[in-house]
């Protein structure tokens, strides 16, 4: 059976993350208008990786689906199609396509939300029961699918690549599936996401790997959806709090909210502090779990060689230690501490943290 990724601490993913393409990075490296315009229309960048595209816009076009919610890389609807290439398993891609004239206007179409992600550019797919309370009624999961460039802390130091997020109905398969697989789905035994999933699982299991449905799956999951709150660390594109769930998986640490998103594979993570929290009569009023996280796609770099902080409030403190058995279980350094607050859910603290006295 195929593995669901690694816990282990070393390389960048198995066969998906050593074979992705290096990409040019540079300050317009970024997902904003600006930044996708110069990528689409700099000659360097449109060349960029193509000897390592061979065969993928090629040969059968296993899925097309309907139009769903996008949460990103574009806020509004699109359509998958997942194509086989020609290079055997693994050699497939995804293919999002979103509105024409999306990140501004061009006759030749350069600036429409069409984007390609090989499989082997792919470190995890998820499927989680889905929290939204924007979704419509029959939008049953979020999908999420994590690069290899968008692990760690890349998600939310760099704009680009982002990690795809949209929400994905539970019904009977239906004629609005096409591809050679989706027309080919049983009305009566299939559903929607049995039909995403073995299209997906057929290219993944090219590197170990397959869709991992945190609905149905009790694979040695520790906690998941979690209410917590993400403080805005000092190099992320974010300012403010996020109000998301937490879900400690045997990949990595798994955050989700309607605004961001990121994954911290274990090869991703060195130590952990956790904080016992106090207000200021001493009574404890929470536990808070700071990572220390890197940049694994970019750690032979000079500019993904640093560290961020990211520190995750709110975590009931009965979850101690489950917390402190989930690190070790992955060989992740943990460091017990304790500091006190003014106001916790405003993260107003009146001391600095200080080792925990056993």
């Amino acid at each position: 059976m195929p593995r669901r990724g690694t816990s282990s601490r070393g390389g960048r993913g198995g066969k998906a993350a050593g074979g992705a393409a290096k990409r040019k990075r540079d300050a317009s490296d970024a997902g904003n208008m600006d930044g996708i315009q110069k990528r689409r229309t700099d000659s360097d960048s449109k060349e960029e990786g193509h000897e390592d595209m061979k065969g993928m816009g090629c040969g059968w076009c296993r899925l097309i689906t309907p139009e769903v919610p996008f949460q990103s890389p574009f806020a509004c609807a699109g359509n998958i199609e997942v194509g086989s290439g020609t290079e055997g398993p693994g050699g497939g891609s995804i293919r999002l396509c979103g509105p024409k004239n999306y990140f501004g206007f061009n006759k030749d179409g350069i600036f429409d939300a069409i984007f390609l992600i090989p499989f082997r550019h792919i470190e995890q797919v998820f499927m989680l029961p889905n929290a939204s309370k924007k979704s419509s009624e029959g939008q049953k999961y979020e999908v999420i699918i994590v690069p290899t460039g968008a692990t760690g802390s890349s998600s939310i130091k760099r704009e680009y690549p982002q990690i795809i997020s949209f929400t994905w109905p539970e019904k009977k398969a239906d004629k609005e599936l096409g591809g050679t697989v989706g027309e080919a789905a049983d009305e009566k035994k299939d559903t929607y996401s049995t039909v995403l999933k073995q299209v997906l699982n057929d290219q993944l299991k090219a590197f170990d790997k397959e869709v991992i449905d945190l609905g149905e799956d009790p694979h040695a999951k520790f906690m998941v959806g979690e209410e917590v709150t993400l403080s805005p660390p000092s190099d992320a594109t974010f300012k403010s709090d996020v109000d998301g769930g937490i879900h400690l998986l045997n990949e990595g640490i798994l955050f989700t909210a309607e605004t961001q998103t990121m994954f911290l594979p274990f090869n991703s993570l060195e130590n952990v502090m956790l904080i016992q929290a106090h207000d200021g009569k001493g009574k404890t009023v929470g536990l808070s779990l700071v990572c220390s996280a890197t940049e694994p796609f970019y750690k032979d770099e000079e500019e993904g060689g640093g560290k961020t902080m990211m520190k995750f409030r709110g975590i009931g403190y009965s979850l101690m230690d489950g917390l402190k058995e989930y690190m070790k279980a992955h060989d992740i350094q943990v460091m017990l501490c304790e500091q006190s607050f003014y106001d916790y859910k405003k993260d107003k603290p009146m001391t600095g943290f200080m080792p925990l006295m056993k």
